[in-house]
């Protein structure tokens, strides 16, 4: 059996060895000291990173805010030009098919006109010759000639003739209608907040 010595001799060894892992735990704890400091300086400069990162990612977002509301502004601006467009052209046909309906009844009237002229003035000369002739070798003719056309402005005061159908008859082109007034679009760009809606 271990006398009360050895049993003390035991505990002051176990003590010693105690006492060197304790020094060995205080170096090392002294170690992780010094290994937190420098995790604290990294996680100071990480949140400053941060920081600087979220101040990156507003302003970007106020970028893309701007540029949505200046792209919707041109999309605006754009379908409205392309409806001008497309109403100029087809007011363009209009004029067109007008133009066309002048050009042919003016080229008409000209060549109608100048077959006129011919049989107007053969006309003329000879209807002139034999009223002269006529006039001189039936003078009795004559005068119931005159009495017939007194009766027949009379009649036409009461029952006119039928006019003659004019030979142009105009046809007016399809106009296409009013186009609408171009949309009001905002000059300024928005300051944050939502976009402003597009007229």
């Amino acid at each position: 059996m271990a006398s009360a010595q050895d049993v003390l001799n035991a505990v002051n060894g176990v003590n010693s060895r105690l006492d060197g892992v304790n020094t060995r735990i205080d170096g090392s704890n002294s170690k992780l000291d010094g290994i937190g400091t420098k995790v604290d300086a990294v996680n100071a400069r990480l949140d400053d990173i941060k920081n600087k990162l979220d101040l990156v990612a507003q302003a970007l977002g106020k970028v893309d805010q701007t540029l949505n509301w200046g792209f919707g502004q041109l999309i605006t601006i754009g379908n409205y030009t392309n409806l001008a467009l497309s109403e100029n052209a087809k007011q363009n046909d209009t004029i067109i098919c007008i133009l066309e309906h002048i050009s042919k009844n003016t080229c008409q009237l000209l060549n109608e006109a100048h077959l006129q002229t011919g049989m107007q003035a053969v006309i003329r000369d000879n209807t002139t010759q034999l009223a002269e002739l006529y006039a001189v070798t039936h003078a009795e003719a004559a005068l119931i000639r005159e009495r017939e056309e007194a009766l027949k402005k009379q009649i036409e005061r009461c029952c006119p003739p039928e006019t003659p159908v004019p030979p142009c008859d105009y046809a007016p082109c399809q106009a296409p209608g009013r186009i609408e007034e171009p949309p009001k679009v905002d000059p300024r760009p928005p300051r944050g907040g939502n976009n402003p809606p597009i007229n």
